[in-house]
């Protein structure tokens, strides 16, 4: 399959790398900082180096390019695949890399882009072009609906895509219909319609199984389907690595810890997943003790459901750093050569304890 679209496979490895050429382009004036990530709402929690901005994404978007390009081309199933399923794998990952590189740059030049609203319009637009090219998409154990009752049937894997290609045009035009709605209002709504176009498609298969059974033209045997040596090998592959990438991401957001050690003449902040920080008493210029405080957004750093660490920036401060458990609303705000710093314990009584060590510490 690939020799077959050798020429597309090049073409569209060059186009995801062109944001490379028109970032050196650009080079000498594109802040040395440039945002690369945003929250949910579409404001900017995110910052990287110069380099990073312009190498780093098309280069991660390029190699995850690749490995689409060879886990599909290697599905033996694939061979007689639809020509235009193939060029949708090829062109969807260059034309993101166009798409958000240029987002990028011309944030970082000053342009009043919203993220939310891109976002929102790509994926509206991606499930209208996916929807209509889901029903053409052959028997295969790469792309579409991939679970037992179709992979096993031929005629519940047909019925199933006929069914997910309505869902998706309908959930793409309902997207794009509800995109000026803020997304403070709409994110919930938002979540939902795409747990709705994940899981109805398996449900209606599983649905359509027992149908089948029940006219006799399905069985309920719970032995697999024959695999061939590379299906088994894909299989098990993508088990591992689904549960290593989502043991890791489970592990980062929910654990980690803040400790502080107080020295002689000197405190030390201890974070995992951050680097820590070593402060001198005497360049310690003021400490407040506050019950409530406002993060404002992080612009650099480290951030869980547990700990929100590094660069933030809000109204009060401007830009600052800060080491804190994110369910804490206590917090000690130090001023340090000229510099905020916000620092918490896990708790209420923690903080405290923290707060006061530092008065004692400090000579305050």
């Amino acid at each position: 399959m690939i020799k077959k679209n050798k020429t597309q496979v090049i073409l569209s490895t060059i186009v995801t790398l062109l944001p490379i050429v028109a970032g050196l382009i650009m080079w000498n004036i594109l802040p040395e900082r440039i945002v690369t990530h945003w929250n949910a709402s579409g404001q900017a929690d995110g910052w990287s180096g110069k380099s990073f901005a312009i190498f780093g994404l098309p280069v991660i978007i390029l190699a995850a390019h690749w490995l689409c390009i060879l886990v599909t081309a290697h599905d033996p199933k694939n061979s007689g695949q639809n020509d235009k399923i193939f060029k949708i794998v090829l062109w969807i990952l260059p034309i993101t890399s166009l798409i958000t590189s240029g987002a990028v740059y011309a944030i970082a030049l000053g342009s009043d882009i919203s993220i939310d609203l891109m976002v929102r319009v790509l994926i509206g637009l991606m499930f209208v072009m996916l929807g209509n090219y889901l029903p053409k998409c052959k028997q295969n154990h790469t792309i579409g609906v991939k679970i037992t009752w179709t992979l096993q049937n031929e005629e519940n894997w047909n019925k199933t895509h006929r069914f997910t290609g309505r869902l998706w045009v309908l959930g793409g035009i309902f997207i794009l219909a509800t995109m000026f709605i803020p997304m403070k209002s709409y994110g919930g709504v938002f979540v939902v319609v795409l747990l709705l176009l994940s899981f109805l498609p398996m449900i209606y298969s599983y649905v359509y199984h027992r149908k089948q059974v029940k006219a006799g033209t399905a069985s309920t045997s719970k032995e697999k389907a024959q695999q061939s040596p590379w299906e088994k090998k894909f299989t098990i592959v993508s088990l591992i690595f689904g549960a290593i990438v989502t043991v890791f991401a489970v592990v980062l957001l929910v654990t980690g810890d803040i400790r502080v050690q107080f020295a002689e003449n000197s405190f030390t902040i201890e974070a995992a997943y951050w680097e820590d920080a070593a402060i001198e008493y005497a360049d310690i210029e003021s400490i407040e003790y506050r019950e409530q405080d406002n993060p404002g957004v992080r612009t650099f750093g480290f951030g869980s459901f547990k700990l929100l660490m590094g660069d933030f920036e809000n109204d009060e401060f401007g830009k600052y750093t800060r080491y804190s458990y994110a369910k804490c609303a206590s917090s000690i705000v130090l001023t340090v050569n000229g510099k905020t710093l916000v620092l918490n314990g896990a708790d209420e009584e923690a903080t405290k304890a923290i707060y006061e060590e530092l008065l004692e510490r400090s000579g305050r």
